[in-house]
């Protein structure tokens, strides 16, 4: 096998998505960028900056080499290096403290017409990696029905108005099965909880005993959330 790989690598070789360093075969992370990442990324911790009003968690600040790897995995687009991010979630069991439990976890949606142009909603991916690292279940229960700007684009007080109707829930839910459940809604990136806070609003039509957020990163501010939505 390693004969193959080498044979491999030289026949096709392969670049750290981040610094352009050589690497094996189909490895798109060198081992430096590796051990970064998986420093980075920690167990969750409470985010009080947003103007979220539920309890918000983020495994990582959103630096300079965060916010690469992640732009890297939204706009080269690369699911290969979302499973670094799996793999060290995985194996350092870094949701069992907080997320321990009853949970079900739910993406932020994105439009059908931005999926289908990247290949695939980040959110969903991490979702599903946190359900299957706790033995937890997974919904798309929500659904994005406009095509708004993206968030980053927009200052916050655009952001307000941004998602206004943008959101809905998923046509034949059946809400009777997340009454009374503990839901997780999860995204990569929270920086405001404008989009957040949008999709919690959707979600409390299923009557849920609780609702968490975790993302991947977040944004720390300097300064408060100026208001709540």
């Amino acid at each position: 096998m390693g004969i193959l790989s080498d044979l491999l690598s030289a026949l096709l070789p392969f670049c750290c998505h981040v610094c352009s360093e050589p690497t094996s075969f189909g490895e798109v992370l060198c081992g430096s960028c590796n051990d970064r990442l998986c420093q980075a990324i920690n167990e969750p911790v409470p985010v009080n900056d947003t103007v979220c009003d539920f309890p918000v968690y983020t495994l990582s600040e959103y630096d300079s080499f965060v916010a690469e790897v992640i732009r890297l995995i939204k706009y080269r687009p690369s699911r290969k290096l979302a499973c670094y991010i799996e793999k060290t979630v995985l194996s350092r069991n870094l949701l069992q403290n907080k997320f321990a439990g009853d949970f079900i976890f739910i993406p932020v949606p994105m439009h059908p017409s931005r999926e289908s142009q990247r290949g695939f909603n980040q959110a969903e991916i991490f979702a599903e990696i946190f359900a299957r690292s706790l033995g937890s279940n997974f919904s798309p229960a929500l659904r994005r029905v406009l095509a708004t700007v993206p968030q980053a684009s927009c200052n916050e007080k655009q952001r307000l108005e941004n998602l206004k109707g943008a959101i809905d829930m998923q046509p034949g839910l059946q809400k009777s099965c997340f009454r009374g459940r503990n839901l997780v809604l999860v995204d990569d990136v929270a920086t405001t909880g404008t989009t957040l806070q949008k999709c919690h609003e959707q979600l409390q039509s299923l009557e849920p005993a609780s609702i968490k957020a975790l993302v991947v990163s977040h944004s720390f501010r300097k300064t408060p959330a100026v208001a709540k939505i």
